[in-house]
């Protein structure tokens, strides 16, 4: 298959100024992330923000820097990644949004494009964070729900694991469910490491967030909601909003959760690790 080119000259107008200034630039991207070793960037490995940084490079034929709301891990699915950019204040983001779903799609897609606030940061203006988990709980696993569900056999008590849903909202220090950041690496404020979760609605823009000064690095987390619900057909959901995740802890609580709901542990458990 043929790969589109596209040169930057198509996405100004005719009546651009001869120079030409920096904007921030916001994008709401869905993605499957079954084939990407997560967002990040990982020399020698594809990543989402890989292809999305590769395509900009190859319309603007300048390297240009992506951030975003979360840096999620392989394997995780995305809704409404938010990722922040800069670009001339003379380009149609709406050319734009289809070059980037012609070179990157369909694995990787822009629902949005708009102009930002020149204080807006998809990762530091993030006031919260939604993830949602799907659990299949069935005898023999669904190939149609392989990239996207945990295959559960043992039946799951939902009121268990709904119980046990209580002590994790509020602020809490979540040291049991997270890896801990080396000292000398930057803070993981949003880098959950998760098993075929989808990441939906990422961030609501808060132009007062600061983005500067040192950050102490702490693994307390101020949830907003837990909750567990039955679709039916087996399915099962964990739906999360948080301010931030640390590394692996919605994984983590996943995986108490569900040895709570298998009758493995007393769902009083949740209580003494928080």
């Amino acid at each position: 298959m043929t790969t589109p080119q596209w040169r930057a000259s198509n996405l100004f107008s005719s009546n651009q100024p001869a120079s030409l200034t920096m904007r921030r630039a916001r994008l709401v991207v869905a993605y499957n992330g079954e084939s990407f070793h997560g967002f990040a960037i990982n020399p020698g490995v594809a990543t989402i923000a890989g292809a999305l940084g590769g395509a900009l490079q190859q319309i603007f034929q300048v390297p240009v820097p992506v951030v975003s709301a979360g840096r999620t891990d392989t394997g995780v699915h995305a809704k409404g990644q938010v990722v922040s950019c800069d670009l001339h204040d003379h380009v149609d983001l709406v050319v734009l949004q289809k070059q980037l779903n012609a070179l990157c799609g369909p694995e990787i897609v822009v629902r949005e494009a708009t102009w930002a606030k020149d204080d807006f940061h998809a990762r530091f203006s993030a006031i919260w964070r939604h993830y949602q988990y799907t659990v299949y709980n069935a005898e023999y696993p669904d190939p149609f729900l392989v990239a996207t569900a945990w295959h559960v056999i043992a039946p799951i008590n939902l009121r268990a694991m709904q119980l046990a849903c209580d002590p994790i909202i509020g602020t809490r220090d979540f040291s049991a469910f997270c890896r801990r950041p080396k000292p000398d690496l930057e803070p993981d404020l949003e880098d959950p490491v998760l098993e075929n979760p989808v990441l939906e609605n990422s961030v609501l823009e808060n132009p007062g967030t600061s983005v500067s000064g040192a950050r102490e690095i702490s693994l307390k987390r101020c949830v907003m909601q837990a909750t567990w619900r039955n679709q039916g057909d087996g399915i099962f959901t964990f739906d999360i909003r948080a301010n931030a995740f640390c590394h692996q802890m919605v994984r983590s609580l996943v995986g108490t959760f569900i040895e709570i709901g298998t009758h493995k542990r007393p769902s009083s458990d949740m209580m003494t690790l928080i």
